[in-house]
């Protein structure tokens, strides 16, 4: 069965009315997209410096760490000067600091670890502080000379 050419130009039309309906529809839907997407972004330019500063990342790497062991836990510590100052201590007096200030024991928890009293602990804690502080402060001095 073969169409005439009006039925087949009726059938064009009824595609082509179907397509612009089709594509306005489309049209209409990439429109509301594109207003509820920018009504959700914000530019980079119109944030503030704050807001900026909040959205980046700064990769941290395990070389620029200076890595302590102390009672089987392992302290990272990035400040060079400071990692200098540990290591110029003995080695209990650089236990005690790291388990005082960078795991948050008490000076009984350190005492039990160490097997040491806890006015022990207190004491070479202070004498530990006393000479990284002369230590750093040295090496400040040298530094601005």
């Amino acid at each position: 069965m073969e169409l005439s050419s009006s039925e087949m130009k009726t059938i064009q039309h009824q595609y082509d009315a179907l397509a612009k309906k089709t594509l306005k529809g489309e049209m209409k839907s990439c429109y509301r997209d594109f207003a509820k997407r920018a009504a959700r972004e914000i530019f980079f330019s119109e944030m503030s410096e704050i807001e900026l500063a909040q959205l980046f990342i700064l990769d941290e790497y395990e070389s620029e760490f200076f890595r302590f062991q102390v009672s089987g836990f392992d302290v990272f510590i990035r400040d060079e000067l400071l990692a200098a100052a540990l290591n110029a201590l003995t080695e209990r007096k650089r236990s005690i600091v790291l388990l005082s200030y960078f795991l948050d024991m008490s000076d009984a928890e350190i005492g039990r670890q160490l097997n040491v009293v806890r006015s022990t602990i207190s004491k070479q804690r202070k004498i530990a502080l006393a000479r990284i502080k002369q230590y750093m402060e040295g090496k400040a001095d040298e530094k601005y000379r």
